[in-house]
């Protein structure tokens, strides 16, 4: 049993939604709307016109939007309200320029200059006919048709009727003569009706409203034959046949009531200006949530400039005091090498005063207790040291005397001192050796023990002092570059003597160039 209710509650269920009507899309209704249009249903057509509208935009379907747009106002210049025919077409109009359809732009400027022609503004109407361009492409007849329309239009807004009436029977002869459509051969027999009353011509506009009226009923052209209808009881109004103007009243009422109904028109106007409504309201909610969205990029790029000025700020004062901190150690260093050249001339005083002093008491030193005994360079010496040595040397092992060691000193200070000499590429610690009248070992080992570096380094501070005398100087060095004061102070490769350079002062020769320079 229970089976058997879920199975009958799923038939209901299936049959309910298949008997729902499907959703018409935006291009159905539009369809829909024209046919009611042309079936003379014109209630009928606006309130699927208003429907189209309304799904096309929400769709997104610009050519069934300004299609209905376009219907929508040609069935308010049937009603001649023009004002709100008006209003549609520029709306066509306005939608047409934004995607840039050029042939639906000009059919709404064409619609556009009746208008303004029948609403008496003669300036918008030059203006809307100077801005029509080709309305339907490669139709040559069509296109032709609508510049003698327009062209007599214009002239009936400028009030110039003789030419206005030339042009209508212009539109009126191409029309017959290419089988146009019937309700346009109806319209302009209309037309030409209207400007020989303008003319003051009353048998010529009867002739024409009576044509139109026979060539309207045959072909079923309510709009025509409405407008006939009207033209027709006044003129026979102004002629004093009371009989066929209360007639053709009668008929004219007729004819409203039949096919335009008042009433109802009124109340599609209503749902057309609620469709409306509806589409505001979107327009609102959608630039309000873009306002929303630009508000809240503006607020986030304002957040991040805002970080941006304060990390620049940040950089800034960073860079002040690595600036401030680079002109202390250069200060330090340069104190250093004061220290170190006092230093150095200090050790070459002292060698001299005990020189003089061993002269003055003649005094002949022990073989194993003299300093240059101990320092002599022999050939088993030389060979007994090596590179590694200089690295592995235990400092610890005094190979000298005190005394010895400071004369020593003295003799690698006075060495060093000469810039010529220790910026030569190929200075050595062999060399050195030679020129003090010592060996590698005692060298290196005088180094280390009262410096605690290599030979290396000992050789690389005074090469980099010197190179740091030349950059702090311009009128010793002149317009040298770094590269030339590398090679200058003895360094082969500028790659080499930057990282010694910076490894030495905490920063490139370049930038020390540029912050010893600077005043404070």
């Amino acid at each position: 049993m229970i089976r058997f209710l879920l199975t009958l509650s799923f038939i209901v269920m299936a049959f309910s939604a298949s008997s729902k009507p499907p959703i018409a899309d935006a291009d159905s209704l539009v369809h829909i709307g024209q046919q009611y249009y042309h079936e003379n249903r014109f209630i009928d057509a606006l309130d699927v016109l208003a429907d189209a509208m309304n799904r096309a935009d929400t769709e997104g379907n610009d050519q069934a939007y300004m299609k209905a747009l376009l219907m929508i106002g040609n069935t308010y210049t049937i009603f001649s309200d023009y004002d709100q025919a008006l209003h549609y077409y520029e709306l066509c109009e306005e939608r047409a320029l934004a995607i840039k359809d050029e042939a639906m732009v000009n059919k709404a400027r064409n619609n556009m200059l009746i208008c303004y022609v029948e609403m008496g503004k003669v300036k918008e109407a030059e203006e809307c006919y100077k801005s029509i361009g080709t309305i339907y492409g490669e139709d040559t007849h069509f296109n032709r048709f609508y510049s003698y329309h327009n062209q007599a239009l214009l002239a009936k807004a400028r009030k110039d009727y003789k030419l206005a009436l030339f042009m209508h029977r212009q539109a009126l002869q191409y029309a017959q003569d290419h089988d146009m459509p019937a309700y346009l051969i109806a319209a302009q027999m209309g037309q030409i009706g209207t400007v020989n009353e303008l003319l003051n011509d009353n048998r010529g506009a009867l002739d024409w409203y009576l044509k139109c009226k026979e060539y309207a009923e045959d072909g079923k052209h309510f709009g025509p034959l409405t407008t006939a209808c009207e033209k027709l009881s006044a003129l026979y109004g102004k002629l004093d046949n009371e009989q066929l103007e209360v007639y053709y009243h009668r008929r004219y009422v007729s004819l409203i009531d039949s096919f335009f109904r008042e009433n109802e028109f009124n109340s599609k106007r209503s749902l057309i200006a609620k469709y409306e409504g509806q589409h505001s309201k979107r327009m609102i909610s959608s630039l309000t949530t873009r306002n929303h969205t630009l508000t809240s990029v503006i607020v986030i790029i304002a957040l991040l400039l805002l970080a941006l000025s304060g990390l620049l700020v940040y950089i800034y004062w960073q860079n002040r005091r690595l600036r401030n901190f680079q002109r202390l150690l250069i200060a330090k260093h340069e104190e250093h090498s004061r220290q170190l050249t006092m230093q150095n001339e200090l050790y070459v005083t002292l060698h001299q005063q005990q020189v003089q002093e061993t002269a003055e008491i003649q005094v002949t030193p022990a073989p194993t207790d003299t300093i240059g005994e101990a320092v002599t360079v022999t050939e088993d010496n030389v060979t007994e040291y090596n590179a590694a040595d200089e690295e592995t040397m235990n400092t610890d092992v005094d190979l000298l005397t005190k005394e010895q060691a400071d004369a020593l000193l003295m003799d690698i200070a006075h060495v060093m001192e000469n810039a010529n000499v220790i910026c030569d590429p190929n200075f050595s610690l062999s060399q050195l050796a030679r020129m003090v009248s010592s060996n590698t070992k005692y060298v290196s080992w005088v180094i280390n023990k009262n410096y605690n570096k290599n030979f290396k380094s000992y050789l690389t501070e005074y090469r980099i002092r010197e190179a740091s005398r030349l950059l702090n100087n311009t009128a010793v060095s002149g317009n040298l570059t770094i590269a030339a004061i590398a090679e200058q102070v003895g360094y082969k490769s500028p790659t080499t003597f930057n990282q010694a350079f910076k490894r030495i002062y905490g920063m490139t020769p370049s930038a020390y160039m540029k912050v010893a320079q600077q005043k404070d």
